[in-house]
């Protein structure tokens, strides 16, 4: 490239000398300024201004290169005298040269003759079906649309290489018919709960779906006739709970009660359901819903319009269910102002008891209903048929809650077994009858040598049952001795009666069934105290200690077990699980502690030598340890800590 170096007494001026120099125009070059002019006062140049002027080569010509495209589906190419370009095909297109299909890269010659073609397309059909659930309060259709593929070429730019590419393109086909589906729905016989949008939208997808065209409605159960407690109604005596979280079992409302002339409950009547109806529009039925019947105990009335129970005395409202029949009572209070001692002497009462002081040594009270002492308890005997509640300590005593439900419990779990064996034997001698043409009078002897050899469990348990309604009839009601002597009758007489017949038998059982329903115990007891000492407590229900804890005592608890502070030697069994801080001492006291199989206990810190068990596995602790949650594990048969 030419180049100049112009000067001037500015920057134009030398611009413009160069030009002349170089005979070109401004367009044509390129300017470096050198150097700008500078000036003197009053206007005298000091500096030229100085320029590198360039002349720009112009552009040769672009040389023709070879080159191959694709335009709108069309296959087009250049050669050149010293270039060929170059072609490969790739998926879903073919290519021909002069007729010739090419199957590997093909350089073009002048002159040759192209073809590109894409794949031929492929077609599936449509499918679809309807499925009804075995209920029938389903229908639903799974469409699968018709699908089109086809290759589409696309354009391509011009280069010397190329590779030829095809599209893959999906179009789906919409070619069901909604009729069909409308008849087939008659065939099927659905004609309830049709929804024909969902029927349109299912046939307009665009991939495979499965949608709900039809539903049933399913029926609304009625309510049975029910008891709604009005007055007492806290009786489930839900515990405070501290701003921390914690639960204060001592802040409780403790025995809720009522004045003469007070509603006791309100009797709602039964509530019948709603049938419901399946997709083949057939109704499908509710249970029978039924009134509930009110037995009235001592002080409740029933309103003279029937629908509440009224108190005619001052006392603690009682509801007691026993299957679709409610007991209403209202218990009397006695309330013992001062100590409970020698002076007093011992306290029994058909009802619920209160002592605003201490219960001494030797001293027993008995309570019907609960029992409420606001001081200690020391070495006596306080037995109620409800809830017990100790303000303070427990120290030598003897604590007994809901007698009644323990014996009924352990009694309830003999029935059960005794109702499972009892079937099978009828089963047993149905067959004898059938194979053996066993005898009506035979049957006696047959029972008798079933008892002693295939169901000795049967006798053991109808033994067990006699001893315990022997030695506890004082705390049954009259139906479950009656229940023992039919019992002893059948299966412990030693001359054939005129219970030893089938027909006797499935009346029994019959008996029994209907016995542990309506017996079926709903309402729980507990216990609840501060601190104990080398007593016994025994409760159909809770056992809550909220206190210092226990220390060398016999505890059963036919619910949870649940001590806030320590539990120090003795022995102790929940039915539904144990929770407590510290158990055993760093000098290795040994305290056990039982659950039935499948219940849990929990343990903040327990000392070596504390022995858990759970159902019949047992675990002694060798060391020290924090933080368990005991439990049964099924598939390593063994005790779990957690």
């Amino acid at each position: 490239m030419e180049s100049v170096i112009s000067k001037g007494s500015t920057v134009d001026e030398a611009v413009r000398l160069g030009l002349e120099k170089l005979q070109t125009t401004r367009d044509q070059v390129s300017i470096e300024i050198i150097q700008t002019e500078k000036k003197r006062m009053l206007g005298l140049l000091s500096q030229e201004a100085v320029v590198k002027i360039t002349k720009i080569s112009e552009p040769q010509p672009e040389q023709p290169t070879a080159k191959v495209w694709v335009k709108d589906g069309q296959l087009y190419y250049e050669c050149t005298p010293t270039e060929r370009p170059t072609i490969a095909k790739g998926k879903g297109v073919r290519l021909f040269c002069n007729g010739k299909e090419i199957y590997d890269m093909l350089t073009i010659e002048e002159g040759d003759q192209l073809e590109v073609r894409v794949e031929e397309e492929e077609k599936t059909e449509a499918a679809w079906n309807i499925t009804v659930d075995s209920r029938k309060m389903q229908a639903v259709l799974t469409v699968e649309p018709a699908v089109r593929k086809y290759y589409v070429l696309n354009d391509i730019a011009p280069a010397k290489h190329i590779k030829l590419q095809a599209e893959l393109r999906t179009e789906a086909e919409h070619t069901i018919p909604y009729e069909e589906v409308m008849n087939r729905l008659q065939q099927l016989r659905i004609v309830y709960g049709i929804n024909e949008e969902k029927i349109k939208e299912a046939l307009q997808a665009n991939e495979r779906v499965s949608v709900v065209i039809a539903e049933g409605k399913p029926p609304q159960d009625g309510k049975d006739g029910w008891i709604e407690l009005k007055a007492g109604a806290n009786e489930s005596k839900k515990p405070k709970v501290r701003q921390d979280g914690t639960v204060d079992y001592r802040e409780m409302e403790i025995i809720s009660s009522v004045q003469e002339g007070e509603v006791i409950a309100i009797i709602h009547p039964p509530e019948p359901g709603l049938p419901g109806r399946r997709v083949t529009g057939e109704l499908i039925p509710v249970r029978d819903v039924f009134p509930i019947h009110v037995q009235l105990g001592k002080g409740v009335m029933i309103s003279s319009d029937g629908t509440s129970l009224v108190a005619t005395q001052s006392g603690r409202p009682q509801i007691v269910k026993k299957g679709r029949t409610v007991i209403a009572s209202v218990i009397p209070k006695l309330v013992h102002q001062g100590d409970v001692d020698l002076s007093t002497g011992n306290i029994r009462f058909k009802g619920d008891i209160e002592i605003t002081g201490n219960v001494q040594d030797g001293m027993e009270v008995e309570a019907v209903g609960s029992v409420v002492i606001f001081q200690n308890v020391n070495r006596a005997k306080i037995q109620a048929q409800q809830s017990i509640f100790i303000h303070h300590n427990l120290i030598g005593g003897t604590v007994v809650s809901g007698e009644q439900k323990l014996v009924i419990a352990e009694l309830s779990v003999l029935l059960h077994e005794i109702r499972q064996q009892l079937e099978k034997m009828i089963l047993a001698l149905q067959q004898l009858i059938m194979f053996s043409k066993l005898q009506e009078k035979d049957i006696y002897i047959v029972t008798k040598k079933l008892l002693e050899t295939k169901f000795q469990s049967l006798m053991e348990a109808v033994k067990k049952y006699e001893s315990i309604c022997r030695t506890k009839k004082e705390v049954l009601s009259e139906p479950w001795l009656e229940l023992s002597t039919r019992l002893q009758s059948c299966f412990m007489a030693e001359q054939p009666n005129h219970f030893h017949c089938l027909e006797s038998f499935a009346e029994l059982l019959r008996q029994i069934n209907e016995f542990t329903s309506q017996y079926e115990q709903t309402d729980t007891d507990s216990v609840e105290l501060s601190y104990a000492l080398n007593s016994v407590i025994h409760c159909s229900g809770d056992v809550i200690v909220s206190g210092k804890g226990c220390y060398n005592c016999n505890i059963y608890a036919g619910g949870k077990l649940v001590i806030d502070g320590i539990l120090r030697g003795g022995e102790v069994y929940a039915q539904k699980g144990i929770q407590v801080k510290e158990v055993g001492s760093s000098f290795g006291i040994k305290t056990t502690l039982a659950v039935p199989k499948g219940e849990t206990i929990q343990i903040d810190h327990a000392w070596e030598g504390t022995v858990i068990q759970i159902g019949k596995k047992v675990y002694t602790f060798l060391e020290t340890r924090k933080g368990i949650r005991a439990r049964w594990d099924e598939e390593k048969d063994t005790i779990e800590l957690q």
